[in-house]
């Protein structure tokens, strides 16, 4: 009988092994669900330490890490990983739960990653890479036990090397995509910032610049109500002619940062041109009588009616007009002339001045902020014509400068496009309502020379006031005190105006009737007032005028009952 012939047994082949490292528990377990598979076997580590031990005694396929562990970062444990012959061909497909842990990204790969993800990861995305990597490691084993020869190797190896070099290639132009989004992002942030800086400090040195020019404002006034020698008053005409232009400073300065920042919006009507014109040589009348300059009008747009703002029209004919009177001499004559355009339907407005004209190297950035076409000796900050430009583009108009040189004249020309008129034009004169006679206010002002001039202003207009310079001081009068319209600043020692307004809610049941005074003037600031209750935002420095048509305005507010038991003074 012959021995039954001996059967040779294959070997088993062991799984290829993926090692998973995360400090949670959770996310081991998470992770697990994913990769569980017939194809390969999982170790799972928590820590560096471990992580270390398992890769001693066995060889892995790949290695999926978490950056953030508590014994060592998953950064420290692939460079350790990397310095070990053994190992340092381990794939590592690093796992982040932070979006801005992308700043690492580059170190990661610098220590050998080939890939990088981000937690909530995509299941299928994971699934795929690491079956990319197990593939490879079954690959380069076959060819190695098939083969058995340096040959054999050095081909896998090979084969191996290329298809990482190509993985790591993309993942490089992957890095390089994500860093340069990565300083994008942090330079947009920074410049955000540095923007929001920039509009704080303008709105806070507005604030204190325009704070000490109300009581200015009050005072010239006061005086000007005086009987006083031609002298003297041709003093105080100069010292509210440079208070005006101390204020339109530091707008210009608040309608470049809101013309910069896209926040200035215009209240769109159909607007006289002419009467626009007019009403800004008014404003300009003192600066021009002073300096013996003559403004020869010839309007004749047959229609000069546009759709705009009239008030950012105004200005834009105010900027043109002092800006033609500051660099003209005395006894010399400004043309003003509009006419229409055709065939493009344009209305044309042409400031023309006999001064010291402009040089044709800065012609084509006259319109730049902080330029200015004459001597640098001249005052102004340059942003006048910067911000015409800007108010005529928000109007789909064009401005444009011509000059034959120095001392040959400068010409603006502003074309806007025309529209027919519907109902009654913007600016043209309406009949104000006149306060009621002993109308009764009280006045909150922490600035003692603002509250002392403005009080008498109103006080001599006939209006019943008290006066208060903190909310703690206001609520005290007001408990004794039936007033009609409160005028209050907003930045009070001991709170803000706003809550002023909520406190006397409070203690009458009713919110008053309220202008708000601010050295804040910007477009936010005026609708925070607005939203808080206030009815009128004034902006300091304080013109008189305007304080008495915002109290007009409030008038038909208040009840008949209110306004006749008013005690007359």
């Amino acid at each position: 009988m012959q021995p039954a012939p001996s059967i040779q047994k294959v070997p088993v082949r062991e799984k290829p092994t993926v090692l998973v490292v995360d400090d949670d528990t959770k996310n081991l377990l998470a992770i697990e669900s994913v990769l569980n598979g017939p194809g390969y076997r999982l170790i799972k580590a928590q820590t560096g330490a471990e992580a270390l031990m398992a890769l001693i005694s066995g060889d892995f396929a790949a290695i999926v890490l978490d950056v953030q562990m508590p014994d060592m970062s998953g950064i420290e444990l692939a460079r350790m990983i990397k310095q070990r012959r053994r190992t340092q061909h381990i794939p590592i497909i690093f796992l982040t739960a932070h979006y801005r842990e992308d700043e690492h990204v580059v170190t990661g790969y610098d220590v050998g990653a080939v890939d990088y993800l981000t937690k909530p990861f995509n299941p299928a995305v994971l699934r795929s890479k690491v079956n990319v990597f197990v593939d490879l490691f079954i690959k380069t084993r076959d060819l190695a036990e098939v083969n058995n020869t340096r040959q054999a190797a050095e081909e896998a190896l090979r084969i191996a090397n290329m298809e990482l070099a190509a993985r790591n290639e993309a993942l490089e132009r992957e890095a390089g995509e994500r860093e340069r989004r990565i300083r994008a992002e942090s330079a947009q942030a920074e410049a955000e910032e540095a923007n929001a800086a920039k509009d704080r400090f303008l709105a806070m040195l507005s604030h204190e610049l325009r704070t000490p020019l109300s009581p200015i404002v009050h005072a010239v006034t006061l005086l000007e109500e005086i009987d006083c020698p031609p002298a003297i008053s041709e003093h105080i005409a100069t010292i509210r002619r440079n208070v005006r232009l101390e204020a339109r400073l530091i707008d210009d300065l608040l309608d470049l940062a809101r013309i910069r920042n896209g926040k200035l919006r215009l209240e769109l009507q159909p607007v006289d041109l002419h009467e626009a014109l007019r009403q800004a040589m008014k404003i300009c009348q003192p600066e021009l009588a002073a300096r013996r300059i003559q403004v020869v009008e010839k309007l004749d747009a047959p229609d000069p009616h546009v759709r705009g703002d009239f008030a950012r029209l105004q200005q834009v004919f105010w900027n043109l007009l002092t800006n033609a009177a500051k660099f003209s001499p005395e006894d010399s004559v400004i043309v003003v002339r509009t006419f229409a355009t055709e065939p493009d339907g344009r209305i044309s407005i042409e400031i023309a001045d006999q001064g010291i004209g402009i040089v044709s190297e800065k012609l084509d950035r006259i319109f730049d902020a902080f330029v200015q076409g004459a001597r640098p000796t001249q005052a102004g900050l340059g942003l006048g014509l910067a911000i015409c430009k800007a108010l005529v583009e928000m109007h789909s108009g064009i401005i444009g400068a011509h000059s034959d040189g120095p001392n040959r004249g400068a010409k603006f020309i502003v074309r806007l496009p025309a529209v027919t008129p519907s109902g009654q034009p913007l600016g043209e004169s309406k009949l104000e309502i006149s306060p009621p006679h002993g109308l009764r206010l009280l006045v909150v002002e922490d600035h003692p020379d603002t509250l002392g001039t403005l009080t008498r202003l109103l006080t001599r207009r006939g209006y019943t006031v008290r006066t208060a310079a903190s909310i703690a001081e206001s609520l005290e009068v007001a408990r004794a005190y039936e007033f009609d319209v409160l005028i209050s600043d907003i930045g009070l020692p001991d709170g803000r105006g706003t809550e002023l307004l909520d406190q006397l809610n409070a203690l009458h049941g009713r919110r008053p009737l309220a202008i708000a005074m601010s050295g804040f003037g910007m477009d936010d600031d005026i609708a925070r007032s607005q939203q808080a209750g206030f009815s009128e935002h004034l902006t300091k420095p304080l013109e008189f005028s305007a304080l008495q048509q915002a109290i007009s305005r409030l008038v038909p507010s208040l009840q008949p009952p209110a306004l006749a038991a008013c005690p007359a003074e």
